[in-house]
């Protein structure tokens, strides 16, 4: 272009340093000026230490991509945030000596609504430079985000001109900052915290100083570990939060996902992430029901537990995917029951669905599972109740909302025992309750079960259920095996003539449910004075 616009001097080499070609090149931005050192021009990977092992690694701060031109090009990168053609500055400065520091995280109500997290980078005792944060409540309360704010605040806040030497107990943070283009090739969509990680990341490429990661195991029980657990323990109990910065220097942000590591199925989850961030939408109905169950929660066991933390527990395994689809569809309101039948576009006919046929009130589940006058509900409940009052918990077992029914995964009874025995008493009820329903308005044309035939389902439902928890126990299931500590915690206390089994009774066959088929019929008596036990 200088030879263009013929200037006398110019030279036609990539060298020239005429007038004209200088004024071309200053009007390049510093990021794609040629004559400006860039990163690729004085970063190089980290040494290793002859004493470095897989628990002690350097961080890796380059920031060049390596590899052919494909490489370099992204996908789903997030066109809001603005381009820069500045050059990061990251030159390595001399370092005058190594710090050693620890980090740690505290928590308190965890799984709550008030859960709180306390970050702490801890040095030596009554070190100036200690720090504890208490983590703002725009920040997830979880003990990875925690660890990942420690790590952040120790490369931010201590001496540039050393370097580090980091001590964490976390696997997670370790192995994040060992491999982070991993999760910057998927463009952090599968990550929980990406903001979080993102900044991370962007803080330890800032520092001009080597970094060293190592890794302290469960038996390392040190003064410095000891010392970063009560700084963390004090950061949590503050009153004010800190203010933690989640938002990199543009110059080392990266968006979006790298196109030669997409796969079709993580393209897929990406697009159906993105389109969920802008509807942005929570139905009502589901909303109701998290709202509903939190309140019963909150009434029952005094703690309000979080969304994720509901629909952590209805997927747990302890429950049979069966039940957990239908605890699932039960909270998003999916089931075609109530009003959904009553519709503008619904005929009469099908209007006339949304009651039920024997009591004429709305069809919901809460009537289904707690109103029904129909032999069902109320049997199965008693029954249920009779169980439960045979572990003599200091829960006590009363009337059921929906919203109890659907957080029965979040009970905090006297052990893991009770616990599990209330969750599996209330979801297999619950499930048994609605099958019959629709047996009953389907198969039977509204015509309702006897009373017997009731408890006699409910009878071979628990036992079922027993006896599967007998046969996980078997060794087996390897991993999947259920502790047979865990199952006999579960069932003690209700078992029939559970004096006269042995120890291990879970490889013992015949064990069953007190009451038989049919016994309240043949005794008369009411399900209160009946004598249940497994």
């Amino acid at each position: 272009m200088a030879n263009l616009i013929q200037c006398n001097n110019h030279s036609p080499t990539t060298l020239c340093e005429c007038d004209e070609s200088v004024k071309l090149l200053d009007t390049l931005p510093p990021k794609w000026d040629p004559r400006n050192e860039l990163p690729e021009d004085y970063q190089y990977l980290p040494e290793v230490d002859s004493n470095t092992t897989e628990n002690i690694m350097p961080f890796d701060n380059r920031v060049t991509t390596d590899g052919t031109l494909g490489d370099i090009f992204r996908i789903f990168t997030d066109k809001a945030l603005p381009t820069t053609n500045e050059l990061p500055s990251l030159k390595p400065t001399p370092n005058i000596g190594q710090l050693k520091v620890s980090i740690d995280v505290a928590r308190k109500n965890k799984g709550e609504e008030d859960a709180r997290a306390g970050a702490a980078v801890f040095i030596s005792n009554g070190h100036p430079n200690n720090r504890a944060a208490k983590l703002p409540k725009y920040l997830d309360q979880s003990k990875e985000t925690g660890e990942l704010v420690a790590a952040k605040l120790a490369v931010e806040v201590l001496d540039p001109k050393l370097s580090l030497n980091i001590k964490t107990g976390s696997k997670y943070v370790h192995s994040f900052l060992k491999n982070p283009s991993k999760f910057e090739d998927e463009g952090f969509f599968n990550a929980g915290n990406a903001a979080v990680l993102q900044s991370t990341v962007a803080s330890f490429r800032a520092r001009k100083t080597p970094t060293l990661i190592s890794l302290s195991g469960r038996e390392d029980d040190n003064n410095d570990k000891r010392g970063a657990r009560a700084l963390a323990n004090t950061a949590v109990k503050k009153d004010r939060a800190s203010y933690v910065n989640v938002f990199p220097p543009p110059t080392l942000q990266i968006t979006g996902a790298k196109l030669k590591s997409l796969t079709q199925g993580l393209a897929y989850r990406i697009i159906k992430l993105i389109q969920t961030k802008r509807n942005e939408m929570v139905r009502r109905r589901t909303e109701d029901n998290l709202n509903r169950i939190k309140d019963s929660i909150q009434d029952r066991f005094n703690y309000i537990p979080t969304s994720e933390l509901i629909w952590k527990a209805i997927r747990h395994k302890d429950l049979e995917r069966k039940t957990r689809d239908f605890m699932w569809m039960i909270i998003h309101d999916a089931y075609w029951t109530g009003t959904h039948w009553l519709r503008g576009n619904m005929s009469p006919e099908l209007q006339e669905r949304a009651f039920c046929t024997l009591c004429g009130k709305v069809d919901d589940f809460r009537h289904i599972l707690t109103e029904c006058e129909s032999p069902g509900q109320n049997t199965i409940w008693s029954l249920a109740g009779d169980i439960w009052g045979l572990k003599n918990s200091t829960t006590p077992w009363t009337f059921l909302s929906l919203g109890d029914i659907l957080g029965c995964g979040l009970a905090r009874a006297k052990n893991a025992g009770e616990n599990r025995l209330w969750k599996v008493l209330i979801a297999e009820s619950a499930y048994l309750i609605w099958v019959l329903r629709c047996e009953r308005e389907i198969a039977n044309e509204g015509n309702p079960f006897t009373e017997t035939e009731v408890q006699n389902r409910w009878v071979k439902m628990i036992n079922d259920r027993l006896e599967l928890d007998c046969k996980m126990t078997h060794p087996r299931y390897e991993t999947k095996a259920l502790s047979k500590i865990l199952v006999t915690q579960t069932w003690e206390g209700t078992l029939m003539g559970e004096e006269e089994l042995p120890e291990d009774w879970t490889t013992t066959s015949g064990v069953l449910v007190g009451i038989t088929r049919g016994q309240r019929e043949e005794q008369g008596l009411s399900l209160a004075q009946t004598s249940v036990g497994l």
